[in-house]
């Protein structure tokens, strides 16, 4: 897995690197132009993203080759196996020809099958579900993933939290039009800086994670 993940993070840094040369070349950011930074921070937001969606993915799928029983387990791992059937019932019955009293009762059978499918077998966990970044990468959509993979949320650094919320901001502002100032040069390059921080802190946490398998109950 640290070498997929490593992989990943290797082609996504150059991609942003050579973003940067293209637009800004010998200029300092500090000189650059505004619309410069913005492009590079929108394309450094979606890397991040994308990082994320697929490391969390790459741990769901190593603890899934394990094919543990539940019992073995801790009890977040069981919630992540059962997500989409929270979102079901979260979500509520919806129309239904039978009536909506009777499709949640349907849903809420379909709920205890399951249950009943983990006690007895392997538990699977579906990774589009369990990590999704809901359209919008930020320092909860991050902790609540990592929650539901039994990972402390503390493993990942405070300052690597505040540096998600601010590319995410910068990368809403301008999706919305409303970020068209001048970024400074020198809180753009403590950013860049702190993606790739970002990318190879997350890859410590999930290699260790994987290794010293955070997601077994403990003994």
């Amino acid at each position: 897995m640290r070498a997929q993940l490593e992989e990943d993070m290797a082609w996504r840094l150059d991609e942003l690197r050579h973003l940067f040369n293209h637009l800004l070349g010998d200029v300092s950011p500090e000189e650059a132009s505004v619309y410069s930074l913005r492009a590079i921070l929108v394309m450094q937001y979606a890397h991040l993203e994308g990082f994320t969606r697929n490391a969390l993915s790459l741990y769901v799928s190593a603890v899934n080759s394990r094919s543990l029983p539940v019992k073995q387990l801790k009890p977040e791992l069981m919630a992540a196996a059962l997500a989409i059937e929270f979102d079901t019932l979260r979500k509520g019955a919806g129309v239904s020809e039978e009536g909506k009293l009777t499709s949640r009762a349907r849903h809420q059978i379909s709920f205890v099958k399951r249950i009943q499918e983990l006690s007895d077998g392997p538990v699977s966990i579906a990774a589009e579900v369990a990590v999704s970044m809901e359209m919008n990468l930020g320092s909860d959509v991050l902790k609540r993933s990592l929650v539901s993979l039994g990972i402390p949320v503390d493993r990942v650094a405070k300052e690597q939290y505040s540096s998600i919320e601010f590319v995410k901001r910068v990368r809403n502002d301008i999706a919305h039009g409303s970020r068209k100032e001048k970024i400074s040069g020198g809180m753009f390059s403590v950013h860049m800086k702190k993606c790739e921080e970002f990318m190879n802190g997350l890859s410590r946490v999930l290699t260790q994670a994987l290794s010293e398998e955070w997601f077994r109950l403990a003994s």
